[in-house]
């Protein structure tokens, strides 16, 4: 059946009504500047107390933020916006005896290495929780895989990891010395280390390194920062074993409800972070079975919630079985910053970092600037160019460009739901099973012919119109009018790198990871000026999952765009990735540096001198959607801008780049205050959330053979909505599930519930065993759990049966472990989807949103078109 949607967003009432005093009601954001700099982790509370700086959004250290507890002088957020995890190298050697890791039974031996607690609660003081995929508590997805993640039954137990090791290295070829050392044909089987020095890895790498050591293994500890670390693990082949483990580290993008994307970037080969990074004559790992999992959450090739619940635990189990990551913690990451700061959003997955929320409405009354610390403005590592996996892959990119865009759409900071931003949407969808037959007048670029082609004649089981008009009619930073070509010629841009042989040849890895996304979309229908329809193959069990694989940020002009392709395809002098800079011998692009900006202007002025046209990414059936004149215009504007600030990152957001000096660590943006820009300071503020938590679990008298009851009391925050639990008995011996049970909902607490005859029958009287609660809210759905320990009692013998009662039926057993229904309904009738257009709009929303629809959703990993799971290495 076709349906039309609305997908009104979940925006959390109580929430909102956070006070927010706008300083200004002009077009833009509160301040007029933000000045940014590199600040020392150890040195950034004192800044903010000596008031050299405002915030500081990088997360400080655990021994630095414990004595900032309750001091008035400062204010802390804290919010788990980063993990760490050990990558291991699975490349084979000759012998294979050489690389231990190349083993996945080894592999997974070294899940038992880690001390989890130790590094949460000694290393972190606290500030972190035990990881053991790339999920955790604070992720709204991990109530999917939380009991199966129980069962894995990893924990530190070095013994046990010896035994893995002693039984699979001779089978490699080694042998064990009588000092105790592995030995490789005679030589000490060697495991080069990459340990990050500049914040607690350094003190995980050691313990991991000393495990090892501890199992037989020679370790080259190589202490190392950012940029000698990033080179030699992302920027060479694992053959060539120039690393076997670093410390990875990474800050999160933002919530995502229901993950598709976490899963992939961590474990399949195909989208590019697994070893090897996907660059062609490199070793790269895969597994292919992952890989199809993966593929299929990632596009949608699920026709139920249920199937997506099994898709994702399938494919979480092999992961961890292949250990190409042993995970070790959430950072429970604090921000510092002056109690003066006004506007502050804390985002549930990124913090005070990586936001679109935060600078737009940040300031200090009394003052028209925000001084901003980072542990770095820039490193050697930080490339700033507009192509996917190419640049803007490390968090000291991504943070401040955030600040200079407005996204066309972006996760709630607190559900994770993607939203409209910037650009309208309405969904239509004949999924899972049905198609839409697209019309001749759709059109696909064509990679070969270099020219929109007619997509008449394709299927796609949505379609999504995407109404730019809160762009088109604004300007770009360099003045010049935002029109739909920009948007379209990125489409276009994408479909080329895809599949164009040359440029997948050259840039592998940014080919597979864009085809990923590019290959769902059939063809696009120009509507009008502002709007586009776009046919997707793609069917989610939430319709905003659709529009968020349809639409496109228009992020950087389109010049920009057709400059970065001459340089890094066309003329290739400049790479668009790391490992392809690697590979060529060539630099890596990156738009901020003045030489990789002069040749992108130079590239610019060529084409204006030539009065060059490229009519054929504008002709789309019979309309041109942009000018010979328009085009030459466009070149001049930008040779300009660059010829002014010597830089070419020209965006539309809130702020402009106006100064990055790199040797200095020093970056100034300015408000940009045209009056086509369509928000004003107050528009996307939410404020602080608070997930609920449990307070206690009573399990009264429990006998094996009959009901039973247990009550949980919750602490749940105003406007939280519907509750959603699910509960399970574990073998305190074994500590595996015995039952599990599906998840149930409730607009109350405590929660009741029944424990079923046949779920106590499977107990054994006087032995210990834990009942296990898992609850999250819907509007904050962080995930809070809870064991209580309880021992069954036997029955006490009934002297005189009687049989004048009719037996109790017992309650019915679920066999799912998992929820068979999406926990929130979210279809509505109605047209279409609106940014907020500032906070009494954004008030009206989420009164709108909590009544129509309490929908909790997320959609996959694109930087251009939401927050989701996005995250970069650090």
């Amino acid at each position: 059946m076709n349906k039309k949607i609305l997908l009104v967003t979940v925006l959390l009432g109580v929430i909102l009504l956070a006070q927010y005093t706008p300083p200004t009601t002009n077009p833009g954001p509160a301040t007029d500047r933000i000045v940014g700099k590199s600040v020392p982790i150890a040195q950034a509370a004192s800044a903010v107390k000596a008031g050299d700086i405002d915030v500081y959004i990088f997360g400080m250290r655990a021994s630095l933020a414990v004595p900032l507890k309750g001091d008035p002088t400062v204010k802390l957020y804290t919010v788990a916006a980063g993990f760490n995890d050990m990558v291991l190298n699975p490349a084979p050697a000759n012998p294979p005896c050489a690389n231990p890791f190349s083993s996945r039974a080894i592999r997974f031996a070294m899940q038992f290495i880690v001390d989890r607690d130790y590094v949460a609660n000694e290393i972190y003081k606290g500030f972190a929780v035990p990881m053991y995929i790339w999920l955790s508590p604070y992720d709204p997805t991990y109530s999917v895989v939380a009991d199966l993640i129980s069962q894995l039954g990893i924990r530190y137990d070095l013994d046990y990891a010896r035994s893995i090791v002693d039984r699979e290295m001779p089978k490699l070829g080694a042998s064990k010395g009588a000092d105790g050392k592995w030995y490789c044909q005679g030589k000490p089987v060697t495991i080069i280390g990459l340990i990050r020095i500049e914040d607690e890895r350094k003190d995980i790498g050691d313990a991991f390194a000393s495990a090892l050591e501890q199992l037989g293994f020679t370790v080259d500890r190589r202490y190392v920062t950012f940029d000698v670390a990033i080179q030699t693990v992302y920027g060479t082949d694992p053959a060539q074993f120039q690393w076997h483990f670093y410390t990875e580290g990474w800050g999160k993008g933002g919530l995502d409800r229901w993950d598709t994307s976490s899963v992939s970037q961590y474990c399949a080969s195909w989208f590019g972070y697994m070893p090897g990074w996907g660059t062609t004559g490199w070793y790269n790992y895969a597994n292919a079975t992952i890989d199809q999992l993966t593929d299929r959450l990632y596009k949608g090739n699920f026709k139920s919630f249920q199937e997506y619940i099994n898709l994702y635990r399938n494919a979480t189990l092999m992961c961890v079985q292949e250990s190409i990551r042993v995970f070790v913690n959430t950072n429970l990451n604090a921000y510092v910053a002056s109690p003066k700061l006004q506007g502050v959003t804390v985002d549930l997955g990124a913090g005070l970092r990586a936001s679109v929320y935060n600078a737009r409405n940040w300031y200090v009354p009394g003052r028209d600037v925000v001084n901003v610390g980072h542990l770095w403005v820039w490193t050697a590592s930080s490339a700033w160019n507009p192509v996917p996996q190419g640049g803007f892959t490390d968090v000291y990119s991504v943070d401040w460009y955030r600040m200079m865009y407005d996204p066309a759409m972006w996760n709630h900071p607190f559900t994770g739901e993607p939203m409209p931003f910037r650009a309208a949407y309405t969904v239509e969808t004949k999924g899972p099973d049905g198609q839409f037959d697209v019309p001749a007048d759709a059109y696909r670029w064509d990679a070969k012919q270099k020219a929109w082609v007619s997509a008449g004649g394709a299927k796609a089981k949505s379609k999504v119109v995407i109404n730019y008009a809160k762009y088109v009619g604004a300007k770009w930073h360099h003045d010049q009018p935002i029109k739909l070509a920009d948007v379209l010629y990125i489409y276009a841009f994408l479909w080329d790198i895809a599949n164009d042989p040359q440029k997948v040849a050259r840039e592998s890895g940014v080919a597979s990871y864009v085809n990923a996304t590019m290959s769902l979309i059939k063809g696009i229908r120009v509507l009008n000026d502002t709007a586009m329809e776009v046919y997707v193959d793609y069917w989610h069990f939430d319709p905003n999952y659709i529009a968020a694989q349809a639409v496109i940020t228009p992020d950087m002009p389109w010049e920009v765009y057709y400059a970065v392709d001459q340089l890094v395809y066309a003329r290739q002098t400049y790479a668009a990735s790391r490992s392809a800079a690697t590979k060529y011998n060539v630099p890596w692009l990156s738009l901020i540096l003045k030489d990789h900006a002069k040749a992108a202007s130079d590239i610019l002025q060529d084409a204006l001198n030539k009065g060059y046209y490229p009519e054929s990414w504008f002709k789309i059936g019979d309309k041109v959607l942009l000018t010979k004149d328009e085009a030459l215009a466009r070149y001049k504007a930008s040779t300009e801008w660059y010829s002014k600030y010597n830089h070419m990152i020209i965006s539309q957001g809130p702020f402009y780049l106006y100064a990055i000096d790199t040797a200095k660590q020093y970056i100034e943006l300015r408000a940009y205050r045209d009056p086509t820009y369509p928000y004003k300071p107050g528009a996307f503020y939410f404020g602080v959330a608070t997930p609920l938590t449990i307070k206690t679990v009573n399990v009264p008298t429990v006998t094996p053979g009959q009901s039973a009851s247990a009550s949980v009391s919750l602490e749940v925050p105003q406007g939280a909505g519907r509750i959603y639990y699910k509960w399970g008995i574990i073998d305190a011996t074994t500590g595996r599930f015995i039952y599990t049970s599906a998840e149930a909902s409730t607009m109350t607490a405590p929660i009741a519930i029944t424990v079923p005859a046949d779920v106590t029958s499977k107990l054994t009287a006087n032995r210990p065993y834990k009942f296990w609660v898992l609850a999250y809210a819907e509007n904050v759905p962080i995930v809070t759990e809870a064991t209580q320990v309880f021992v069954p009692k036997a029955a006490a013998p009934s002297p005189t049966p009687t049989t004048t009662t009719p037996p109790t039926t017992p309650s019915p057993t679920p066999t799912a472990t998992t929820p068979t229904t999406v926990p929130s309904p979210t279809a509505i009738t109605t047209t279409t989807v609106a940014p907020a257009t500032g906070t009494t709009e954004a008030l009206a929303a989420s009164v709108v949103g909590i009544l129509a629809v309490l929908g909790a959703l997320a959609f996959a990993l694109r930087r251009r078109g939401g927050g989701g799971q996005e995250t970069k290495t650090r």
